[in-house]
């Protein structure tokens, strides 16, 4: 009774949970292919519950290694059900007679055809492996899944269902039926399309095998994997046919031409274009905003000014801890086509950003008084404004990501804009009337509050906002905490030499340095629009399962072209570029600029590797952010005789860290990949007619 038995290995780190469950489905598909067998649910509830027992012992005893083997069996003479566990434990449910005929024999039942049913699987799987070798044939498909199918949590288990049948089409239902368990273990509500897919893609391959390397004789192994932790189902055959069949030869007469240069990031360097051209309008305007008020104001006012937009500048790293979270779940959002998941997404982080807002409001409205004495500063009114307008900075940063994540790159640059020019044309007349720094200070609070009430048009085309399910309101949340890692390292790299200079040296002096500060980033906001693009399309990438990693090169070596003309142009001009931007009283800053500008292009191409790990979930290059950041302080606490010796240890503190970090991710990078680990044993033994199919990487 060879055909009617099927032996099957279930593999989880939590067996106690998904064993029975698994088991439950190959029994109940099992039972429901036997010829003639009336009210088979009935039965497979009884020889469930004659089984539990004994699955329940065994689970526990075998419980440590996290594996069960059993054997299903359907037998005559008498006509009942076996069911053997690993170790002795053995139950049998006895089946009523009938006098129906057995079902016709199912040789060329289903007759497949092998082009067709295989080009199917093409198009319904990322990867496709296949092996051809007489008594050893193997497939491997792999289909990744979507963030709501598991999760995202790095470190999950996974759980392998392993099922040796015999080669006939009966009990291929055995496979769709654990299939369809495995994933709704892994989500409460999968998508029908998903197991649809994967249970057609098996039921093709199998059906394949079945017919034209087995020949209706001999036995089929299968192993289905759930892997959580790389969001993929990964489907491997083996089988001992003497019969191949080679699919190099066939055409994919179905397979759709991927867009020209859609395999080079084109996606990037648009998304790139549109911001680079955006920020360089706003970059403009900015800059343009603090001539203005460095001409009007003076040094010594200007300085005063300049730390309340450097307290924006530092608490940016709690907005970009709400902003990058709905960039990088809202482009995996996006990579499904999940609507009802981006209004969610957006409802939780508006409200996570509300209330960090409103704390910030107490923090510098209540506290005012201190702030302005901590900093020298002759009226607490500034930070009186900073606190009333920080929940709309907050808001805003949700409401970008989100357009971020979704690639809408046009929309995002209109917000900038909105934003640059209400600050410039309500600051400038605010200190016309006479209101000063106050004035300038209110013309940037309200300048947040027009970018939110643009950004905001994000969910016009959402439907209604349902709550997030509490796994990713706790993967939200977890990555948020490498996201505010990131920003509060870049803060302190970018803002921590102003605040220090401004604390320990002369307001004349000071304002000299954040002229000079300011002139020198224009390096890291020129080349801020390709990190801004990269983010979402490496991370949507990265959900899909495809290829990004030329992203990264591809940004490296725009960041390194962009940032080496700036510099050469702080190098050989500097006294013109100071003379243009801040006026003669300026030039002292002028030798130190080109110093400056090079620190900050070693940063900016650091930028780009932190962000593009991020983007794929590692906070690694955060962490050593923040160190570099922690460590800037303390040296420029304890050593800051003169502006040249600030200017001079962030120039080597920064060159040393980008080597440090590219050092780090090219070691991650040489890390050999599940698949290429996979794809290497399958090898192993002979590589003669191997053929590897994937599905083209966008």
């Amino acid at each position: 009774m060879d055909e009617d038995r099927l032996q099957i290995r279930i593999k989880s780190a939590s067996a106690q949970s998904e064993a029975g469950a698994l088991l439950a489905a190959c029994l109940r598909a099992m039972l429901a292919r036997v010829d003639g067998l009336e009210q088979a649910d009935t039965i497979t509830d009884e020889a469930l519950r004659a089984a539990q027992r004994l699955l329940t012992q065994a689970i526990t005893r075998e419980g440590d290694a996290g594996e069960i083997g059993a054997t299903l069996q359907v037998s005559s003479a008498p006509r009942r059900f076996l069911l053997d566990l690993e170790g002795g434990w053995h139950c049998e449910v006895f089946l009523p007679e009938t006098t129906e005929q057995p079902a016709s024999s199912e040789a060329g039942a289903g007759s497949v055809n092998l082009g067709v049913g295989l080009f199917l699987v093409r198009s319904l799987m990322d990867e496709v492996v296949y092996i051809p070798r007489p008594g050893g044939n193997r497939w491997r498909l792999v289909k990744a899944l979507p963030i709501s199918a598991v999760g995202c949590t790095e470190g999950e288990h996974a759980t392998a269902l392993t099922v040796d049948l015999p080669a006939g089409y009966r009990y291929l239902n055995v496979l769709g039926e654990g299939i369809a368990a495995m994933l709704t273990r892994a989500s409460p509500s999968p998508s029908n399309d998903l197991i649809n897919q994967i249970q057609l893609a098996v039921q093709e391959v199998c059906s394949n095998i079945i017919e034209h390397a087995l020949n209706g004789s001999g036995r089929l192994q299968v192993t289905l994997t759930l892997d959580r932790a790389k969001r993929r189902f990964v489907i491997e055959t083996w089988d001992a046919g003497a019969r191949t069949f080679d699919l190099t030869a066939l055409p994919n007469r179905f397979e759709l031409s991927a867009p020209a240069g859609s395999t080079r990031g084109s996606g990037l360097l648009r998304g790139s274009v549109v911001l680079f051209a955006s920020a360089t309008l706003v970059n403009a305007g900015n800059y343009l905003f603090n001539l203005i008020l460095g001409r009007w104001l003076g040094p010594a006012a200007f300085a005063d000014l300049s730390l309340i937009v450097t307290l924006f500048l530092v608490i940016s790293f709690l907005t970009t801890g709400v902003q990058t979270p709905a960039a990088r779940f809202g482009a995996i959002f996006a990579a499904e086509r999940n609507l009802k998941g981006i209004a969610g997404l957006r409802r939780f982080s508006l409200r996570l950003a509300l209330m960090i807002g409103l704390g910030l409001t107490a923090v510098f409205t209540l506290g005012a008084p201190l702030w302005a004495g901590f900093f020298s500063v002759s009226s607490p009114l500034p930070f009186v404004l900073f606190g009333l307008f920080a929940p709309f900075f907050l808001m805003q940063g949700v409401e970008r990501g989100l357009l971020q994540g979704r690639t809408r790159f046009g929309f995002l640059a209109a917000t900038y804009q909105v934003e640059m020019w209400s600050r410039l044309l309500l600051s400038l007349a605010f200190v016309a009337l006479g209101w000063g720094v106050n004035g300038a200070v209110a013309g940037i609070a309200l300048s947040f509050a027009a970018a939110w009430l643009t950004a905001r048009r994000v969910a016009s085309d959402l439907p209604a906002a349902q709550p997030i399910v509490p796994s990713l309101r706790r993967e939200i949340l977890i990555f948020t905490g490498p996201a505010l890692v990131a920003q509060l390292g870049q803060i302190l790299i970018n803002n921590s030499d102003v605040l220090i200079v401004r604390r320990f040296f002369p307001a004349e002096e000071a304002g000299l340095y954040a002229a000079l500060a300011l002139t020198g980033r224009i390096v890291f906001f020129a080349t801020w629009s390709i990190v801004t693009a990269m983010f979402p399309i490496v991370a949507q990438r990265y959900s899909r399962g495809q290829r990004h990693r030329h992203l990264l090169l591809l940004s490296l070596g725009i960041v390194l072209v962009g940032s080496l003309a700036i510099v050469a142009l702080t190098y050989f001009f500097p006294e013109a570029i100071v003379q243009i931007l801040f006026g003669p009283a300026y030039l002292p800053i002028a030798p130190l600029l080109w110093m400056y500008a090079l620190a900050t292009a070693a940063y900016a191409l650091a930028n780009v590797v932190i962000n593009y790990r991020l983007s794929i979930g590692s906070a690694d290059g955060a962490y050593l952010g923040i160190g570099a950041g922690i460590l800037q302080v303390l040296l420029l606490w304890i050593s800051h005789d003169s502006l040249h010796q600030v200017v001079s240890i962030q120039l080597g503190l920064m060159i040393c860290f980008f080597i440090v970090l590219l050092a780090w991710d090219f070691l991650h990078a040489l890390r050999p990949t599940s698949t290429r680990r996979v794809s290497a044993s399958l090898a192993v033994g002979g590589t003669k007619g191997h053929s590897t199919m994937r599905r083209p990487l966008q």
